[in-house]
């Protein structure tokens, strides 16, 4: 992948970790949660919410080269969970997109004084889009678990396994406790667990990028790596070389 997508990836990955982070904490803290660029619906609208959403919108499509490179790795060993990242990883941007579109129509309307019906019913879309979000970045972590297994360390190998059953949890919460006001989930437990476990996660991903930055820039497959059925009394093959076996 280029160099330049790839270091972009992760440095907002690492800036994933430290909002995830700051999330968790202004949660427990205060119990609740607004817009990092807009603040609170009633609050007037600055010009840094609007290049606030055009970031995100590149950040989201750097950090999913990342995972996307990450799933081509694993192919090699596990098709299945490969194709299964993929699919998260496109559902997750295409999440991310219409987020910061449901956003982008608020801030439009929020210009114009409209804080009515309107910006309700855009709030319920953006409250079930959030949670689409996280459902979907949850199972591409954990069918991400085996290239996690195998090249990363065994503590984010286990912690891929938490983020979705909090996510269901948190969905349960909304189905059978109480229902959230628009356009946040309500704060909860579980919810804060579930952003320290996105931030360790990002972090961890983001420190592992840098540190096997050559399986990203390079044309490498996992099996070439990691293969035990390669002779070791072989000559090394180069990082592009091809790893198949007959």
């Amino acid at each position: 992948m280029p160099k330049f997508l790839f270091y972009s990836g992760t440095a907002f990955c690492l800036f994933l970790a430290l909002t995830s982070a700051a999330a968790a904490l202004h949660r427990v803290q205060s119990g609740q949660a607004v817009f990092i660029a807009i603040g609170a619906l009633a609050a007037p609208v600055s010009t840094r919410a609007a290049w606030a959403i055009f970031v995100s919108l590149l950040a989201s499509m750097a950090a999913a080269a990342i995972f996307i490179r990450m799933a081509a790795l694993v192919a090699a060993r596990n098709l299945f969970a490969a194709f299964v990242a993929v699919f998260s990883v496109v559902a997750s941007v295409t999440s991310v997109v219409w987020i910061l579109m449901l956003q982008t129509r608020m801030i439009v309307l929020m210009r114009a004084g409209v804080r009515d019906a309107s910006l309700r019913s855009l709030g319920e879309m953006h409250l079930a889009s959030a949670m689409m979000l996280g459902y979907f970045v949850s199972l591409m972590l954990l069918a991400l678990r085996p290239y996690f297994r195998i090249q990363a360390s065994r503590i984010l190998a286990l912690l891929v396994f938490l983020p979705l059953p909090l996510m269901l949890l948190i969905l349960a919460q909304e189905l059978f406790v109480s229902a959230s006001p628009a356009p946040f989930p309500a704060s909860s437990p579980a919810l804060v667990v579930f952003f320290a476990v996105m931030a360790i996660l990002f972090f961890g991903i983001a420190m592992h990028s840098v540190r096997h930055r050559y399986l990203f820039l390079e044309m490498t497959n996992l099996r070439e790596l990691l293969d035990i059925r390669i002779d070791p009394s072989r000559p090394s093959q180069p990082i592009g070389g091809v790893a198949f076996d007959s």
